[in-house]
């Protein structure tokens, strides 16, 4: 499974987390300006279904991480990875970074049970 981190200054780095688990959802003024950025992305993109921001646990005793989970239509895609980081670096300083998750079903199953989805793209393609 593939996650990304992504820092303001470097390229998005590919990490595969064989064991993790969710804590819940991230949530907070700095965390509302990044979704409504990304909510106003993803309306334009097309390719996003679903979107989170979660705090997850790695399980390898460093603190709990912000995660952007996504539903994506064509799975993982770098070049979304990137664009992100640019909204993410809009909001944020360049000390932080964010995880970027792909979700499989069996992960959303798992995720949605401690945290809601901020973003849904509905039929007609708007988010609710």
């Amino acid at each position: 499974m593939p996650w990304f981190k992504q820092h303001q200054k470097k390229a998005p780095l590919e990490l595969h987390i064989p064991r993790f688990s969710f804590i819940g959802e991230q949530a907070g003024p700095p965390e509302e300006r990044l979704k409504a950025r990304l909510i106003d992305f993803f309306k334009r993109d097309k390719s996003i279904t679903k979107a989170y921001l979660a705090r997850v646990d790695f399980g390898n005793g460093n603190p709990v991480s912000v995660a952007l989970c996504l539903r994506t239509l064509f799975g993982t895609d770098k070049g979304m990875v990137e664009k992100i980081g640019t909204i993410f670096a809009s909001v944020f300083n360049v000390q932080e970074h964010l995880d970027i998750m792909f979700l499989t079903d069996e992960q959303e199953l798992l995720l949605e049970r401690v945290c809601q989805p901020f973003f849904v793209r509905s039929c007609d393609g708007e988010n609710p």
